[in-house]
């Protein structure tokens, strides 16, 4: 009943995502944004969601999993209904900012949450498989949403000149809706162990820093997390060169942005399937390589060569490795999180996901600053180059590193590395 419950919330949740998918920046440029404008659009999504990261995973900590992930919920519903109806620049930034707050909100109490209930009474459970599972719906669910938001708008009749709520707004109405739903199950399906004694306001306010200060301090400190922000940041990086300079890729080889839109959507969603066929393999990989560092040290060091595929000529053999990246990155994924559990205890679990979470999205923004203007200047084959060799270079960390059992208590930071 856990894992059903757990694994609905989560496909519910990404269907939602999926749905806004092929649409946003289509929305954007409906509303009278240039491209110029759309990129200061997701930078303020990017910025509000690494300002909000740490101190929303700690506060899902001192004050729980349920409040958060409802209040998350509300604040997605809200920047659905922004994005749905605002006009102007400044109106959609703002829903942007709102949907960076909520994502950061949302980043890790639910797998919090589950692992927490699943352990309670057995600390030492294995939830590979779990999780494996858990990575596979959220990949196919934002797959199946993004079909569905595009399939809305081939339904949706063509708008009157001037009207406010368009065919592009009907997948973020949608959306909005959804989230309500999603609100209607946290209450009834998240129950959490009752606290000591419910925090104070003030008790809040102090309590959030020191468990932020506490899972910086793990996340750098403890051996296995090191090496896990290290695969993070290299796999930020890898992410951000498929999200910028995939679409151009296939634009050039389709004979523009027009032409390439609609293939690459399909292989897009092709992508995320893959990804969710991945993850139900990790624990296939994991036995054929008898550890799990080995497979994600495979599963990365096979994607960077992926990465290099999709810069081809060859329109075929780029989309194969294209759908072949997402999918080796669905095997490491679940394993990677397995590790982030085993090494954390309850009281800072969600804090240290927005840790990683922080570091993958930080890394993705350095990375579209660095090598988009390499691509542009030098060729997209160069800023392909540099992606792998990044993922490459980060998948050493896995070299020799221990697999940790289950924490009850908080570890001490270790200095091997």
């Amino acid at each position: 009943m856990l894992r059903r419950r757990f694994l609905g919330l989560l496909a519910l949740r990404w269907f939602q995502v999926g749905l806004q998918v092929p649409v946003l920046i289509l929305l954007l440029q409906a509303r009278g944004l240039d491209l110029t404008s759309v990129g200061v659009v997701f930078a303020v999504y990017s910025l509000t969601t690494a300002l909000f990261e740490l101190p929303t995973g700690g506060l899902a900590d001192v004050l729980g999993r349920r409040q958060v992930l409802i209040t998350a919920s509300l604040v997605l519903m809200v920047e659905s209904l922004v994005f749905a109806l605002g006009e102007g620049f400044a109106v959609l930034v703002s829903a942007a900012a709102l949907g960076g707050l909520g994502r950061a909100l949302d980043s890790g109490p639910l797998e919090a949450w589950f692992v927490d209930s699943a352990r309670q009474g057995a600390p030492e459970l294995d939830l590979k498989r779990d999780l494996a599972h858990a990575k596979a719906v959220e990949a196919t669910a934002i797959g199946i949403g993004a079909l569905c938001g595009g399939g809305l708008v081939a339904l949706v009749p063509p708008p009157a000149r001037g009207a406010t709520v368009i065919d592009l707004s009907v997948p973020f109405l949608v959306s909005a809706g959804i989230c309500l739903v999603i609100v209607a199950a946290i209450v009834a399906w998240v129950h959490e162990t009752e606290r000591p004694e419910r925090p104070s306001l003030s008790g809040v306010v102090h309590g959030v820093p020191g468990t932020v200060w506490s899972g910086l301090q793990l996340a750098v400190g403890h051996g296995p997390l090191r090496r896990i922000t290290i695969l993070m940041a290299s796999m930020g990086v890898a992410l951000a060169v498929v999200e910028l300079l995939a679409p151009a890729s296939f634009a050039r080889l389709l004979g523009g942005e027009a032409e390439a839109a609609g293939p690459y959507a399909v292989l897009l969603t092709a992508g995320f399937f893959g990804s969710a066929a991945g993850s139900t393999q990790a624990v296939v990989a994991v036995r054929l390589l008898q550890s799990p560092s080995r497979a994600i040290m495979a599963a990365r060091l096979l994607g960077a060569f992926a990465l290099l595929g999709v810069a081809t000529s060859s329109v075929a053999f780029a989309a194969v490795a294209l759908v072949g990246f997402y999918a080796l990155n669905g095997i490491a994924r679940p394993l990677i999180s397995d590790i982030i559990h085993r090494s954390v205890p309850s009281t800072e679990r969600a804090t240290v996901l927005s840790v990683q979470s922080l570091t993958l999205q930080l890394s993705g923004v350095v990375a579209a600053l660095v090598i988009g203007p390499v691509a542009q200047h030098v060729s997209l084959g160069v800023g392909f180059a540099i992606g792998a060799a990044v993922l490459a270079l980060g998948a050493t960390a896995c070299i020799s590193m221990p697999t940790p059992t289950a924490q009850v208590t908080a570890p001490e930071p270790s200095r091997a590395s």
